[in-house]
């Protein structure tokens, strides 16, 4: 969780990895999956960078998108700063048979060779991690890619929790404070993210921008709404005695709002579709 509180509401869910991993669904599952359709099919004998992997969801995606013969053929090294997350990768790789292994490596810092990979993806990276947004971080992909080489990047343009929290934080707390977890609108743009790309090297004619929806079954819409207030409500200055007093309020707030979002379904089963818009760079060195 973001920022940092001396103070915890009793009824808040506590921000392990696994009930953030609760949140998410197969949210970057299915961003990538979303991101990998806009280049033609990875063919056999690439060499791919995994980029920011965390728990493998590209990987994953990469693998299963190939016929197996195909897929046995490439060579996928992810890497991420976090140790933990190398850890639960290197652990899907192993079990799950992917041609991977994972290394801790910052990616605004990659120690591997000039012209290294085939196919370099950052997945749900640019927006939350690398400082400089990102560019430093494209930089590192440019160099490490060979001539030919694919670059993939991503980004949310709209999250349909967003205004939903931002609504609850108004109506809520004195001041109306808003979240930590409060902002993407300048990667809304598409021509944001392509000049993240160029910035880091690649020639502006090389790169695509494609803007596509991106749907996730959430599960059970009131359990998924007490996770999100829990994992992205907390303000600024901390969790207060006021959010622990207005908490259904605030919940009653979330659901209401995230139920007007366009996309938005039950299903007969009654788990819930939520619908998000992602922008997909690509270009070419």
């Amino acid at each position: 969780m973001s920022g940092s509180t001396s103070f915890w509401p009793k009824q808040i869910i506590p921000p392990t990895p696994e009930n953030y991993k609760e949140l998410a669904k197969d949210g970057a599952e299915r961003l990538a999956a979303v991101s990998l359709a806009q280049i033609p099919a990875i063919p056999a004998g690439a060499i791919i960078h995994d980029n920011g992997c965390g728990h493998g969801s590209a990987t994953a995606v990469i693998v299963e998108s190939a016929a197996p013969e195909v897929a046995a053929t490439y060579r996928i090294t992810g890497t991420d700063i976090s140790g933990g997350a190398v850890e639960i990768y290197r652990s899907k790789a192993e079990a799950l048979g992917w041609p991977a292994e994972g290394l801790v490596m910052d990616s605004d810092s990659l120690s591997f060779p000039d012209e290294t990979f085939t196919h370099s993806i950052a997945n749900a990276v640019l927006f939350i991690g690398p400082r400089n947004n990102g560019v430093d971080a494209v930089k590192e992909m440019y160099r490490t890619l060979k001539p030919g080489g694919t670059l993939i990047v991503n980004c949310f343009a709209y999250v349909a929790v967003l205004d939903a929290i931002r609504e609850a934080s108004r109506a809520t707390r004195t001041g109306g404070e808003l979240p930590v977890w409060n902002s993407f609108e300048h990667w809304a743009d598409p021509a944001f993210i392509a000049s993240i790309v160029e910035a880091g090297g690649f020639e502006k004619g090389s790169i695509s921008v494609q803007q596509r929806e991106m749907f996730v079954n959430i599960g059970d819409f009131e359990r998924h709404t007490e996770l999100v207030w829990s994992m992205r409500g907390m303000p600024a200055g901390g969790w207060t005695q006021e959010d622990e007093d207005k908490w259904d309020e605030a919940l009653a707030i979330v659901r209401r709002e995230m139920q007007k979002t366009k996309g938005f379904m039950t299903l007969e089963d009654g788990t819930t579709i939520i619908r998000n818009v992602v922008n997909v760079a690509t270009a070419t060195k």
